[in-house]
């Protein structure tokens, strides 16, 4: 149990017992009784206040344990007050075992302190202190269940919060996928369209046109069917046109390099079996050649040292568009490194965010994995930051 405010008051109101048992049943002190009564106060508060190690605190007790039977006999006082205070401290300091084994010692020095009384009082001089010791040790019980049950309540807590981060990130990363994925299908529906059915009907078109002049003086009745035949399949044309540009995503550019890494990350899953969560924000902008060129090697290389030398099993990756810049956040669960030595791949990452005027820190530590915080200007500048990692590559792996 914790040193609280009523457990302080009952051991100094116990100690003050003690001291006026004393001065009861011994009128005149001399120095020496008074050293000893000094000594026991001393190490009795320093065992309760300072001791940390149990060890310390062990020796305090037996100490006291002695100490009593020495004042007991030649000081004077009252036994049960002693044995109060050093039940009082067997169950509040010590645990199980050593609050029982204690507890066992103060009865024995009960029954010891209560051998030349009459039976009656050594029944209540026992009695009172086994029940004492129980009511101790039940309250002692109690306090554990508190304990373990606050304990339990902050862990679910713990895990209830890190649940709905989980939960939030997989929304987000459904959420990404689930727009990729139809950008994706629509991009692939204009292209057919385009490709079969615009690529048809100019086919079309082109064979009406040659029609429409053969028929021009030969069948005249045929070739104004001809004419408006034509017409008619130039407008069906210029509908399906308008119908592929109303389906193929608005500023298309702007989704390309996205989907080309969507397709790495596809890959390296189909590879490797790890769980990668790609989660994009809404706005977007289109990187520039130098930039996708440079956050696909960031990537690749990011996916390939998480498996190799973090040995993770699950990699987030977030691409955040805001008006100015991208920050890419890289994350995995890997095991981590205590030193980090720059191998052929970080010193490529090193070259390329050189060549656009970037740079990049990083560290690591054991069991904490790897996270990458990468953010690209829309001036080709970027600035890479590199902390708790597990992916990175130690000593000096490529």
């Amino acid at each position: 149990m914790e040193k609280q405010q009523p457990i302080i008051f009952v051991r100094y109101y116990v100690i003050f017992l003690i001291i006026f048992g004393i001065l009861l049943d011994r009128h005149t002190l001399n120095s020496i009784s008074i050293i000893f009564i000094l000594i026991y106060i001393i190490n009795n508060q320093l065992r309760f206040f300072s001791f940390s190690k149990e060890i310390y605190k062990i020796g305090s007790y037996f100490l006291e344990l002695i100490l009593i039977l020495v004042l007991y006999e030649k000081v004077g006082g009252y036994a049960f007050t002693y044995l109060i205070l050093a039940s009082i401290d067997a169950n509040v300091i010590f645990k199980f075992p050593l609050s029982i084994i204690f507890d066992a010692v103060v009865i024995g020095e009960g029954i010891y302190f209560s051998v030349p009384e009459t039976i009656a009082c050594k029944m209540y001089t026992i009695g009172s202190i086994t029940a004492i010791i129980a009511i101790l040790l039940f309250v002692k019980q109690q306090e554990t269940r508190k304990i373990q049950a606050q304990d339990l309540y902050d862990k679910l807590r713990v895990s209830e919060k890190k649940l709905i981060e989980a939960n939030r990130d997989l929304e987000s990363y459904s959420a990404s996928i689930e727009e990729l994925t139809v950008l994706r299908e629509r991009n692939r529906i204009s292209r057919e369209i385009h490709d079969s059915v615009g690529h048809a009907l100019s086919t079309i078109i082109i064979q009406l046109g040659a029609l429409e002049k053969v028929s021009e003086k030969s069948n005249p009745s045929a070739n104004s069917r001809i004419k408006n035949l034509r017409e008619f399949t130039q407008k069906s044309l210029a509908e399906v046109r308008n119908a592929v540009r109303e389906i193929r995503p608005e500023k298309y550019e702007e989704y390309e390099s996205i989907l080309e890494l969507k397709s790495l990350i596809d890959n390296f899953k189909k590879m490797t079996g790890v769980e990668v969560r790609l989660t994009v924000t809404k706005d977007k902008w289109a990187l520039s050649q130098k930039q996708f060129l440079t956050v696909y090697r960031i990537m690749q290389e990011f996916l390939s040292n998480s498996v190799r030398h973090g040995k993770a099993s699950i990699i987030r990756i977030l691409m955040n568009f805001t008006e100015y810049s991208l920050v890419i956040i890289l994350e995995d669960n890997g095991v981590g490194t205590a030193t980090v030595s720059k191998g052929i791949g970080l010193k490529s990452i090193e070259e390329r965010i050189k060549e656009i005027g970037g740079s990049f820190y990083y560290n690591t530590s054991p069991d904490n994995g790897f996270l990458v915080n990468v953010e690209i200007n829309r001036n080709e500048k970027i600035k890479i930051y590199l902390s708790n990692s597990g992916g990175a590559e130690p000593d000096g792996k490529d």
